[in-house]
């Protein structure tokens, strides 16, 4: 949408502090006792997860960040080192800036997760104006692919008027030589550029908040999906201003072309957008209209190759989340947009780390979701989900932090299922939760996941490309690792948040159910 009044669809009750994340791991959570057990006769979660909190020297809290490659070599660019975006007054963004310049981060990290340990670091400001200004932005979409790794849009600095925007270019770098260049201390300036990196610009790859994917074509080459998401320009101002904020209402598919012999792109063509022409932008049902959402890679009934995007904010003129999946299909130079009414998500509908699982025997998907930003929250006193009525004077904005971790259970013959709450279990574990400091001392941050990636440990059979495959894990293994996000110190913490440097590995128990309780949509929603 491009009108200043219909701004506060940005809106949330959360106002920004200068807080820090002090990661106070301790080795494993204490809650295992209790997450472990199941008398179910046949558990509706078949395996069980133990989160593991660590920290690594020289890393600080980062969130909304490009996050690439192996645990043993994991590669972190952009993204911001401060908490959830703030709210300046009416036009006054200059004055107390929601996205301050200072919190973009703007050095590269070389990590290796399973040693703990930091590879090497490198500021972006000798790279050309352009490149820089990507690899700090927020909120950009990525994937790698036959060793490159290609980087869309983002919010950050336009190199012609140093005003924040969403970012109309693709940034294509060699990621061994980034990765090389960064832990052996060589130059990242104008010639590193040139030797390896490319850069396209086109308007439909400016968007910030979707997500990037990959999907087969019919023709064998490789789609690149663009999905959902907005295009947002100007310093952000709730109450308006000069700014541009339209949602994409759908997907943009891409392709490149390669040089013969060559991994590395030539030629970027935009192939289709999806619904064309898009919903209506303040239309509640439209099943497109959404951004910071998690999307995944996972199967249809013939076992081909699929995407589900969860969840994503905020219905056309209301502060909602959405609660139906939509699948994304592979075709002929274009894809297709399939909105899952028969199944529901009930929790956390902001962008949050996940884990796929795919169980081949039954012909079942296990999405497990750790904390975010929810629709609708667990509440123990009760056994039930609630969600609040909107109350802004009252900084509620009824899409609370929660700490819950639950799993969606669905089935790939008729796309129905259901989700589990993991009983007992939080993101973060209470052993291993973090904290928010400030000149006024620490704050336990008890609400974990918003903007969490989660990285797939090396060695793992996966059914497709970023779907673990859930019958070859015979023992109790390591299956990946979180990295980042924003910690909140409450539900609707009032600006408590910080962006969080304690990592967590996952590990995941075959032969041991969790304990669940079925989630219900509460009455009356």
């Amino acid at each position: 949408m491009n009108r200043p009044s219909l701004i506060f669809l940005l809106l949330s009750p959360l106002f920004l502090l200068t807080f820090a994340c002090d990661a106070k791991p301790k080795p494993v959570s204490s809650e295992n006792s209790t997450l472990l057990t199941s008398n179910a006769p046949a558990a509706a979660i078949p395996y069980s997860l133990v989160l593991e909190g660590f920290s690594v020297a020289g890393v600080p809290g980062i969130h909304s960040a490009v996050v690439a490659g192996a645990p043993e070599k994991l590669v972190l660019i952009g993204g911001r080192r401060n908490g959830l975006h703030g709210f300046p007054p009416n036009r006054e963004a200059a004055k107390g800036p929601a996205f301050p310049k200072t919190e973009a981060n703007d050095t590269i990290y070389v990590l290796d997760l399973t040693n703990k340990k930091l590879l090497g670091s490198a500021p972006v400001s000798s790279l050309p104006a352009k490149v820089a200004n990507q690899f700090k932005a927020t909120n950009t979409q990525s994937q790698l692919v036959n060793g490159w790794l290609y980087i869309m849009g983002g919010y950050g600095a336009d190199s012609r008027t140093g005003t924040l925007s969403t970012l109309g270019y693709v940034t294509v770098v060699n990621f061994a030589a980034l990765a090389d260049a960064v832990i052996n201390h060589k130059p990242l300036d104008a010639a590193f550029a040139s030797a390896n990196i490319v850069q396209f610009d086109h308007l439909a790859l400016a968007i910030t908040g979707g997500d990037l994917e990959l999907l087969p074509d019919a023709s064998g080459a490789t789609d690149f999906v663009l999905a959902f998401g907005q295009q947002y320009d100007g310093e952000y101002t709730p109450g308006g201003g000069l700014v541009n904020q339209t949602y994409s209402d759908g997907v943009r598919v891409f392709q490149f072309e390669y040089p013969p012999n060559s991994a590395k792109p030539s030629k970027l063509n935009f192939l289709t957008a999806v619904p064309n022409p898009a919903g209506g932008q303040m239309d509640p049902e439209n099943p497109f209209h959404r951004r910071d959402l998690t999307m995944k890679p996972t199967l249809d009934a013939s076992g081909k190759r699929r995407l589900v995007a969860y969840g994503g904010v905020f219905k056309g003129g209301r502060m909602e989340g959405f609660v139906n999946p939509v699948f994304v299909s592979s075709g002929a130079g274009t894809v297709t947009l399939t909105p899952n009414t028969s199944t529901s998500q009930l929790l956390s509908q902001y962008d949050t780390a996940s884990i796929q699982l795919f169980d081949s025997r039954a012909g079942i998907v296990y999405t497990t979701f750790f904390g975010g930003i929810s629709q609708f929250y667990w509440d123990a006193t009760t056994s039930t989900l609630k969600h609040d009525t909107v109350n802004l004077s009252q900084g509620i904005d009824g899409l609370p932090f929660i700490n819950s971790i639950s799993t969606l259970k669905m089935s790939t013959s008729n796309d129905t299922g259901n989700q589990y709450l993991h009983v007992g279990q939080t993101m973060p574990p209470s052993a291993a939760a973090p904290s928010c400091s400030s000149s006024a001392g620490t704050v336990p941050a008890a609400y974990g996941g918003a903007e969490t990636k989660f990285v797939i440990a090396s060695g793992l059979s996966q059914a497709t490309p970023g779907v673990l495959q859930l019958s070859s894990i015979a023992s109790t293994s390591v299956v990946g690792y979180m990295v980042g996000g924003i910690a909140a110190t409450a539900p609707y913490p009032n600006g408590a948040t910080c962006a969080c440097s304690t990592f967590y590995q996952v590990t995941l128990n075959p032969a041991q159910p969790t304990n669940t309780v079925q989630l219900q949509m509460p009455a009356g929603q």
